[in-house]
């Protein structure tokens, strides 16, 4: 399972790498366009848009998995692990009731929107919104799969955190304890 798993974040990834490149292209070949030749291509910036969307609902999946969005850590490290457990399930289970609301919402506004489209694609105007809905879905089923190895005992300690350390507290730990070791200022 867990393959299968790593297989889909990986395809995520390259998705959203794409998304990026062919933004970026679109973008820049309609500036270049509209400086030189004094036109543009009609659909560059509405496929942008679009494209710009999904990279953000795909990004969401990913970081939500790999614990990336924003966070404070400051009680739950004062916490003990049973405190960080109950801590953990609420988190997740608001996450849960939040998504829910989402999937909802971004379902009907996908059902109303398939029949319209958009000015200059002409693509359904559901195709925008059905990225909300993948997100929340995959957001959902990340959250239940969280608290299940919490229940099942699946889920080491260090995870109980829902945020990774960031690469400038990690320099900020190893500077002090370079300062702790050689009998600095604050050991």
């Amino acid at each position: 399972m867990d393959a299968i798993m790593n297989a889909c974040y990986r395809m995520l990834h390259a998705l959203i790498a794409v998304c990026l490149c062919l933004m970026t292209t679109f973008v820049f070949s309609n500036v270049v366009m509209r400086y030189f030749f004094n036109s543009g291509i009609t659909w560059a910036e509405e496929a942008s848009r679009y494209l710009f969307v999904w990279l953000i609902f795909l990004g969401a999946i990913v970081a939500f998995r790999e614990n990336a969005h924003l966070g404070v850590d400051t009680l739950v490290n004062k916490l003990s692990v049973k405190g960080r457990k109950i801590l953990f399930v609420a988190n997740n289970i608001l996450i849960l009731l939040t998504m829910l609301l989402v999937v909802h919402g971004t379902w009907n506004l996908t059902t109303l929107t398939m029949d319209q489209n958009s000015p200059s694609m002409r693509i359904p105007l559901a195709f925008v919104y059905v990225a909300g809905f993948i997100s929340s879905v995959s957001i959902v089923i990340i959250a239940l799969g969280n608290l299940y190895k919490l229940l099942t005992n699946k889920m080491a300690s260090d995870e109980l955190l829902m945020i990774t350390d960031s690469e400038d507290r990690q320099k900020i730990e190893s500077v002090v304890g370079e300062e702790k070791s050689k009998g600095g200022p604050n050991s």
